[in-house]
């Protein structure tokens, strides 16, 4: 009789996981965002101007019109990457992917408390993953 191996189970399942339509879509999402040379330059530009405003916070003399321009500036670069089209695209595709995620964790976390994973389903709004944060599934 051959044993039984959950994790070689698991990772077999993973496989699958991978082959998901959503997880799918988020990879080609991914890619098209880095193609999109104006994001990464949006990006770019939002690293080095948060890389900046940390090394001026520090400063024993730091001046604070000045973080408050950089903060300014931080704000509108963001606004600006979170408006791209492929980073709205890339946020539904990512949102739906943790909701599965999420999903997946509250089925394992109910089959290790003894629970029915069966009969898991994931509670409107999704799962913070917090069990004492929630009143939705009861496992």
């Amino acid at each position: 009789m051959e044993k039984f191996d959950i994790i070689q189970e698991f990772k077999l399942l993973a496989v699958k996981l991978q082959q998901d339509d959503r997880v799918v879509y988020l990879e080609q999402v991914k890619k098209k965002m880095d193609m999109d040379q104006e994001l990464q330059d949006l990006i770019g530009k939002f690293n080095l101007a948060q890389y900046n405003y940390r090394i001026e916070a520090v400063k024993e003399d730091k001046d604070d019109a000045k973080l408050e321009e950089m903060n300014k500036e931080l704000i509108a670069v963001y606004s600006d990457i979170m408006a791209n089209e492929f980073m709205i695209e890339y946020n539904e595709c990512k949102t739906e992917v943790d909701k599965l995620t999420q999903h997946i964790q509250a089925i394992i976390t109910s089959a290790l408390n003894g629970g029915n994973p069966m009969l898991v389903e994931l509670p409107e709004g999704g799962c913070s993953g917090s069990c004492s944060s929630c009143s939705g599934c009861g496992n």
